[in-house]
């Protein structure tokens, strides 16, 4: 059974409501408005963990909503040690934004049909999120690395 939001009737998905005018806590707005910007920053593991345990949803490339949820949330608590969980939550903003504007990206990444890989270098790293198909025109993010560079940092 499909599950249908009360507030406008759009799908529920991993990630929440798929309707792009949502309302979601400041938080999720925060961060939404935040990994358009240029001047990304790094966030706490908390606030990761609040956005991700609400859901939210993106523009991607080619009119795909991209989501950002619970599976991702379970991914990086239950497949990750510690400390590389916390790293890659402290760069959500980073993965919002390599999805939104991506440098490239990849379909079928790794020969997966429905699984997208979005790349984008930042400043002394870079970040690849992957994504598989949900529905027709919604992808969600089931994880995202940050890559070192070839000068040391993490690319």
């Amino acid at each position: 059974m499909t599950e249908h939001c009360p507030e406008d009737g759009a799908f529920i998905g991993d990630a929440g409501c798929t309707h792009p005018n949502h309302e979601h806590s400041a938080l999720v707005n925060g961060i939404v408005a935040d990994g358009k910007a240029k001047k990304l920053r790094t966030i706490s593991e908390a606030d990761c963990d609040a956005a991700l345990k609400e859901g939210f949803y993106v523009d991607g490339p080619n009119g795909k909503r991209i989501g950002f949820g619970k599976s991702l949330l379970k991914h990086f608590n239950e497949d990750h040690v510690k400390k590389d969980a916390i790293g890659r939550k402290q760069r959500l903003l980073y993965a919002v934004n390599a999805v939104m504007f991506p440098a490239k990206s990849e379909d079928n990444h790794r020969s997966i049909e429905g699984r997208t890989a979005y790349f984008k270098d930042f400043d002394g790293f870079g970040i690849q999120a992957i994504t598989s198909k949900e529905r027709d025109t919604i992808d969600y993010v089931f994880t995202y690395i940050p890559k070192r560079n070839k000068r040391g940092g993490e690319k």
